[in-house]
């Protein structure tokens, strides 16, 4: 199998270091073949938004990041929109630089919010990037009592984020699901419900062939002592049983957000951990459009 990696970040998300270049180069080091730049996705009018969340807010850390947010328009979560240019102007530089070492496209990583799949769209219409993955970090609003992945989790929230991740993948503008398992950070228990929305998350994905992603920013936090179990937040291995069971494509992403993130004892770990789990991994996937048609007759000039 190839060594290939479709998540990668830069400095430029907040919460990362590195440029473009030195992922790149990073990359290459440990042999990887084909590399996604995979920035999280910079959002027009990204303080309207966060404006339209203040009614959510339940936490004064909600409140502390919103004001951030809205002071920066955008870290430590995601660059500002008016980096995006720069931003794929820097991996072409790296595309041309690098010819024949490695093959390099541009993705973002996306949250599945209603009201940007026009944009989303868009995107991929006018190929300023190649794919979309679903990374589905909150509901509705970029705030942190609406993240996913955050400390008790009850079991509105979880069956909240299987309906949300159904209705994007179901858009066709995600090519695969980031980090599927993020509920079970701070859901910390494989009880009936966990394995209902872990079934109907695996479902959907293998009914719409769209893969899911053993994610190495979980492995990166460590095993933890969870109900008596020593396990990873995320991948949580009793998700990727399910996963096994029922035939998930599976991809694996370094979710690298730092040249140091790029390393062949992580890429080993991450292939025990999917042979352990009996997982059918692939290391390349169809990029997915999402409905063109809908945009045709505003582009086609014939």
């Amino acid at each position: 199998m190839k060594k290939t990696n479709y998540h990668t970040h830069t400095y430029r998300c907040g919460h990362g270091e590195g440029d473009e270049k030195a992922m790149v180069q990073a990359a290459i080091d440990m042999g990887i073949e084909k590399l996604g730049m995979c920035e999280h996705v910079p959002l027009p009018h990204y303080r309207q938004h966060l404006l339209k969340s203040i009614p959510a807010i339940r936490n004064i850390r909600s409140v502390l990041s919103l004001v951030r947010a809205l002071i920066y328009n955008g870290p430590n979560m995601r660059m500002p929109y008016k980096q995006m240019d720069e931003h794929l102007d820097a991996i072409r530089q790296c595309q041309n630089e690098f010819d024949g070492q490695i093959q390099i496209y541009k993705g973002f990583e996306a949250e599945g919010l209603e009201e940007y799949y026009d944009y989303y769209q868009t995107l991929l219409y006018e190929h300023k990037v190649d794919y979309l993955i679903l990374g589905h970090h909150f509901h509705k609003h970029c705030i942190h009592n609406c993240y996913y992945g955050k400390a008790n989790m009850t079991k509105k929230d979880i069956y909240q984020y299987c309906n949300d991740v159904e209705k994007a993948l179901e858009t066709g503008l995600f090519s695969y699901l980031a980090h599927p398992d993020l509920f079970l950070q701070g859901y910390q228990q494989f009880d009936l419900d966990a394995q209902t929305v872990s079934k109907r998350i695996c479902q959907k994905a293998k009914e719409l062939n769209i893969p899911l992603e053993v994610n190495a920013g979980g492995m990166r936090k460590g095993l933890r002592d969870i109900q008596g179990e020593e396990l990873y937040l995320y991948p949580n291995a009793h998700f990727w049983d399910i996963a096994s069971e029922i035939g998930n494509d599976v991809i694996l992403g370094f979710d690298a957000h730092n040249p140091s993130d790029f390393n062949n004892a992580m890429y080993d770990q991450m292939i025990r951990f999917a042979n352990e789990h009996h997982l059918k991994l692939i290391d390349e996937f169809e990029f997915l459009q999402g409905n063109f048609e809908k945009f045709q007759g505003e582009y086609d000039i014939r």
